[in-house]
Order: structure tokens, then sequence, then C-alpha cells
């Protein structure tokens, strides 16, 4: 058995993994990244050290998988980048790490994690060529091509989010104008709902709610609930998301769109608008073959492709998802 690791910038959350992809045993706790980057290498450490005493029933531990939010250097095992972890730059993690569990440690982007757990145990086990977008605080992105992540020549294929929808658009935090992120976020959709009240027009929903307390769940409640503003806003970021996947479907031909992130659970709200945006602006051909789903491994998709990406490591290819 394995353990993958899902780093967030809010929680770690680890499992044990057998090579059938069953989660035999879970834990999450919370990254505490503010504090630090000991504390959070501490925090993985405790937390890997609690599925080791687990795993002693089970058959014992051979090798540990971690996706990591921000750009990784492979061969080094280094962090060059992380936004979700303040401060980390050229972090040796796998040094720092893989000496102090006592076994061999594999990295990978965790949108990229996400897409292989998906590919392995979730909606994309049917397909070969695909895309995962998960959709959160921010919006990531892993590319799955003739069954492999695309890493590209500097590790950072699959940055959909940061797509120009619309140049003349909002700053982004990567330093550009209208990135996909800006418009099919939960930060986008804060924003949205606050231009609106700004402007005069009401909502029923937010009239009680501080400013401060709008989120992407109270967003997403509200439009359970009927409210117009949050439909709406829910509308445009479908519309961005479509013009960014036809663009995807048109340069890469993808067979699977795999939507994932706590902002999917709306998918109702934009998918309509998301679908009609790549209806009318991809090739016919393409846009009538991809599929446009749901993820379905769920919260343990991250878990999961970090899981293979361990047994790929360890020896040279992991369980079969072809």
């Amino acid at each position: 058995m394995v353990i993958g690791i899902d780093l967030g910038g809010t929680f770690i959350k680890a499992a044990i993994v057998d090579p059938r992809g069953r989660v035999l045993a879970r834990m999450k706790r919370p990254t505490e990244a503010a504090m630090g980057k000991e504390r959070v290498v501490d925090n993985v450490f405790s937390i890997v050290r609690a599925l080791k005493a687990v795993s002693f029933s089970l058959g014992g531990i051979s090798a540990l998988g971690m996706g990591i939010p921000g750009v990784i250097d492979f061969r080094r095992g280094v962090i060059s980048t992380s936004p979700n972890l303040p401060g980390w730059e050229n972090i040796p993690i796998r040094k720092m790490l893989s000496r102090r569990v006592g076994m061999p440690l594999y990295l990978e982007n965790d949108a990229n994690a996400a897409a292989l757990g998906e590919k392995w145990m979730g909606a994309a086990k049917d397909v070969q060529d695909f895309c995962f977008i998960t959709l959160g605080t921010g919006v990531g992105g892993g590319l799955v091509l003739d069954g492999k992540i695309w890493h590209g020549a500097d590790g950072m294929a699959g940055e959909v989010g940061h797509m120009t929808i619309d140049p003349d658009g909002p700053r982004c935090r990567c330093g550009n104008r209208g990135c996909l992120e800006m418009y099919a976020s939960a930060k986008a959709l804060q924003r949205m709902i606050r231009q609106v009240l700004s402007s005069g027009k009401r909502s029923r929903f937010f009239g009680e709610i501080r400013e401060k307390e709008i989120s992407g769940d109270v967003i997403y409640r509200a439009a359970k609930a009927g409210d117009r503003v949050s439909r709406e806003a829910f509308a445009r970021m479908g519309s961005a998301l479509g013009i960014g996947i036809a663009s995807l479907v048109n340069l890469l031909n993808l067979e699977k769109v795999v939507f994932g992130g706590g902002l999917s659970a709306a998918w109702k709200f934009f998918s309509p608008a998301l679908r009609g945006e790549v209806k009318s602006r991809a090739f016919a051909a393409p846009a009538r073959r991809v599929r446009i789903v749901r993820a379905a491994a769920g919260e343990d998709a991250g878990v999961l492709g970090a899981a293979y990406i361990a047994w790929q490591g360890r020896a040279g290819s992991g369980p079969a998802i072809r």
C-alpha cells in the first residue's frame, strides 16, 4: 500500500490506498500555512506517522505520493513557487520530508494529481484525452493527453485559470488582466455580487448579510434559494468557462472536460451557459464529441492521484488506468 497526500493551502488530506484504488484509512488536519514552512512540514509528518501506525495491521506502507499547489522542479524535488503557501519559494520539500518519513516521496502539482485520480477511479476512466478543471478559491487545471499528465517544458502546463477571457477585464493576481480565474472562482463570484449590490440592485437574500460574509458557499445557497443576483453571477461564470473551454476543445480536440472543486456543486446554475458558449464557439465536430461532466471521485481525487503517482515512481508504472 501507499499513502496519498493532498497538501492544500487550508487542509492536508491523506489516505492509505491499495492497488485497486480502495481508500483503507483517511485523515485530515489544518495546514497552518501562515505559521511557516516548518509547521506545515511538521503537520505533514504527523499525519503520515499516524497513518503508518494504522497501516501495521493492514500490511505496511512502501511509498508516499504528494500533490502540492504550485510549480515543482521534479528533478530536484523542489517547490519553485506556490501561491497558496505564502513564502514557499525554492523549498526542497522532498529532502525535508523523505529523511523524516523513511520512505520514497514522489511529487506532483495538486491539480495534476486530482486529474490522475479522476482518470484512475473517477469520471475520466473511459478516456485518454481530457482536461480536469478545479473550481474553488481559484481555478486550477490538469491536462491528460494519451493517458498521461502533460507537464509542458517548465512543468506549468494546464494553467487554464490564466487563459485570457477579456483583455480589458479585472487585474488578476498573476499580473494579467481578464483571466478565467477572475470570472469563474469563488473570489470572482464575490466580486460580481458586490458590484451588483453596490449599483443599487436589491437582493432579499443578501440584504441582511454583511459584505465580508459573502462567500462562494453563501452565493451557492442563495442561488438554490432562488436569488436572481446569485443565479446571474453563476451564469456569467458559466459563459466565461465556456469561452475558455471552446478554445481548449479547438486546440486539443478533447474527449472530456471534467469539473471538480467546491464550486462544481453549483453545476446546474452555471453549466447551461457553459455548454451554450462551447456549442457556439468551438468547431462543430469536436464540440459534439466533447463530454463536459462533473468529477466523480469527489474529495478523494487528490489523494487517489497522489497514491497513483507513488506507484508510478516506486515501480516505474502504476496500476493500469487505461
